[in-house]
Order: structure tokens, then C-alpha cells, then sequence
């Protein structure tokens, strides 16, 4: 049984550790709102991007174009996986982990090659290690930083768009945790390249200026780009979700176990003060007998 002393140090290590992770309670809880705030404000505008594009396809069939259309034969899929670059947030990098596992055995089931471009570092060694001689994985460095985050998406844009002409990937697809709620987030593989058909009953016929080549070759890349960065954006803001809740229950759990320290400290120095009477008793009685 521990003594008082082991106890006081016990319950301060407790105590301390509860400071520590409510302060990161706190500080998650702000870049959470900020976050929260930035997600919600874009997100308008990567779907309305996405129907711009899809307008431009229904209305240009003709344009015979592979980022458009895709290719006819698959041989490696590309996922470009959002993950963190820091820890405790729970079980968040574990269900990327998870997530991207499953769809690697599935790609390699299909007898195909995977790409792996990693967005967060917590994940990458992890699924290195799960990837086929003839798989790639590459990990792209300091990409949440702030203010440059759509200066990042755009050179992310561009580097999948350059495996893709250079026959490195056949297929891209975009791997995140879309965020609905502090309390809910769920993982997607949203496709990149070629990009989804968005199907709408407006026909509408839109005239374009310049033609519509020229167009798509500056509306294509600003939309992935703006594709990568909204997937970014829901990404932060479910790490930081996670990382409020994890830290939540973490200062909980420490309350717990020093509530439970304080009433061992207190059974423990009320049984050494009621032996110490005992013996005083023991002792009086023994003296004035004889």
C-alpha cells in the first residue's frame, strides 16, 4: 500500500497533467472556431466551382481531354491522404490509417498500383509500411501553414496534375474527414482527377469567353486547387474537433483519478491518526493500571 508521501506526489503529477491538458483544451477550442468559420465560409465556393466545371462539360462535350474524361485503362490510383502532423486528437489518424489501408487492399485487389501522397506526417510511416514494392508514397511537408495554405494547394495542384500527365497515377482521389460537427466528422475519397460528373436538370446554354480550351486550361487547375484546399480546410477542422474532445476527456478521466487519490489520502490519514490514538489509549491505560 502506498504511503501519504507517494500519494501527495501522485495526486500532483494528476493535477498537473490536468492543467496541461485543459490548457490544450482551450487552445484546441479557439483554432477549432476558427477553423470551424473558414470551413463553412468556402465550402459555397468549392461547389460552385465544381458546377462551373460541370456546366463547362455538359456544354462541351467535344473537348476530348483525359483530366476530363479519364482514361480507359486504370493501372495506379493516386490518393492524396489529409492526415496531422501532430498528435493527441484522439483516434484521428488511426481511422485515416485505417481508412487508406482498406483502400490500398482493395486497389491491390483490383490488381492495381497505389500512390500514396501523404498530407500529415502522423500517418505516413504507418502506411509505408503497408505499400507493395511497385507502390510509391511520398509525404509532402509543411503544408498547414499559415497564411500560405492556398499558395500550398496550388502546388500541391500542380504536382498531381503533372503525375497525372506523366502516366505516374491514372486515377487521383482526395482522402479527408469532412466535418459536420464538433461531435461528427466522417472520412470520404472524394475523386480529383478526372473530375465527378455533377448531374443537374438546368440546361442552360452559357456562352464562354474565350473558347472554351483556353478557358479550361486556367479553370481546370484553379479548381483542384480549390478542390485540395477545401479538403484541407475540412481536414483542420476535424483535427481540431478531435483534438478538443480528446483533451476533454482527458481532463475528465484526470479528475476522476484524483478524486479517487484524495479519498485513498484521506482513508489512508484517517487510519494512521486513529492508530496513533489507539496506541495513545493502549498506552494511558496500560500506565495507570499499573
Amino acid at each position: 500500500m502506498a504511503n501519504l508521501k507517494e500519494l501527495r506526489n501522485k495526486i500532483n503529477v494528476v493535477q498537473t497533467t490536468r492543467k496541461v491538458t485543459m490548457a490544450m483544451k482551450l487552445v484546441a477550442g479557439v483554432k477549432f472556431k476558427k477553423a470551424e468559420n473558414r470551413v463553412l465560409i468556402s465550402r459555397p465556393y468549392a461547389k460552385e466551382m465544381q458546377r462551373i466545371l460541370s456546366c463547362l462539360r455538359r456544354n462541351f462535350s467535344d473537348v476530348e481531354s483525359e483530366l476530363l474524361v479519364g482514361r480507359s485503362v486504370v493501372n495506379t490510383e493516386m490518393f492524396v491522404v489529409f492526415a496531422s502532423y501532430k498528435g493527441l486528437c484522439g483516434n484521428f489518424n488511426y481511422m485515416i490509417n485505417k481508412f487508406v489501408r482498406d483502400l490500398i487492399d482493395s486497389t491491390h485487389a483490383a490488381g492495381k498500383n497505389v500512390f500514396i501522397l501523404c498530407v500529415g506526417s502522423k500517418v505516413y510511416h504507418s502506411l509505408k509500411a503497408h505499400l507493395n514494392n511497385n507502390d510509391r508514397i511520398e509525404l509532402v511537408d509543411n503544408f498547414f501553414q499559415e497564411g500560405c495554405l492556398f499558395k500550398n494547394s496550388e502546388q500541391l495542384a500542380h504536382r498531381v496534375i503533372k503525375h497525372f500527365v506523366d502516366g505516374d497515377a491514372d486515377h487521383i482521389s482526395l482522402v479527408y474527414n469532412q466535418y459536420f460537427s464538433a461531435m461528427k466528422r466522417q472520412l470520404v475519397c472524394s475523386r480529383l482527377i478526372p473530375g465527378e460528373r455533377i448531374d443537374s436538370d438546368d440546361r442552360t446554354i452559357t456562352i464562354f469567353e474565350p473558347n472554351v480550351r483556353e478557358l479550361l486550361e486556367h479553370i481546370f487547375p484553379y479548381n483542384i486547387a480549390v478542390q485540395i484546399r477545401q479538403a484541407a480546410l475540412e481536414s483542420m477542422a476535424s483535427e481540431q474537433s478531435a483534438r478538443m474532445t480528446a483533451m476533454d476527456s482527458a481532463t475528465r478521466n484526470a479528475d476522476e483519478i484524483a478524486d479517487e487519490l484524495h479519498i485513498r489520502y484521506n482513508r489512508l490519514r484517517q487510519y494512521g491518526i486513529t492508530q496513533e490514538l489507539t496506541e495513545i489509549i493502549s498506552g494511558t491505560q496500560a500506565i495507570s493500571k499499573g
